[in-house]
This record gives C-alpha cells, sequence and structure tokens, in this order.
C-alpha cells in the first residue's frame, strides 16, 4: 500500500497458509506524492511513480523477508501510472 501524506510504501507479509497480510512498516518511496505502484513480471521489482517529485523509482524486493531496496530513480513528468506490457 502507499501513504501519499506521509510519501511511504506499506510493507506487508502473507501468511501460506491463510493469506492473511501482517504489516512490516513503512519505507520512503524515493519522492513526493506516490500516485501508482506496481511489481513487475519476474517479481523481483517495485516500481513507484512519484507524481509530485516527477520521477520513477526501482527498488529490487528481496524475497525472502520483502525488504525493498533503492536501486534507480529516472525523471519523468507527472508519472501517473505504472503498467507492463508482455509480448507473447
Amino acid at each position: 500500500s502507499q501513504r501519499r501524506d506521509d510519501n511511504t510504501i506499506g510493507i506487508y507479509a502473507i501468511d501460506q497458509q491463510t493469506g492473511q497480510l501482517t504489516g512490516n512498516g513503512f519505507v520512503p518511496c524515493g519522492g513526493t506524492g506516490p500516485r501508482d505502484f506496481n511489481i513487475d513480471p519476474s517479481g523481483k521489482f517495485l516500481i513507484v511513480a512519484n507524481q509530485k517529485s516527477n520521477n520513477i523509482v526501482v527498488f529490487r524486493i528481496d524475497k525472502k523477508s520483502g525488504s525493498l531496496t533503492q536501486k534507480h530513480e529516472i525523471a519523468v513528468p507527472i508519472p501517473v501510472s505504472i503498467n507492463f506490457v508482455t509480448q507473447e
């Protein structure tokens, strides 16, 4: 989940037996005004569109802990959506 008011992204663990979510804290989104985010098809990266700071930030997802590590930042004017197009 995203929290636009404090520019963070919520981290959650999923119980594999019940599907229940447990909150594991928040991390800075790498900008201001997180508008949208999406996990890439490989499941390795979380991409965040920060509308107010005009940037897209790429985080690596640690599969074991769920923690995020900021890897790249790309300047983009007013990003509002993150989508992936797959080729068949």
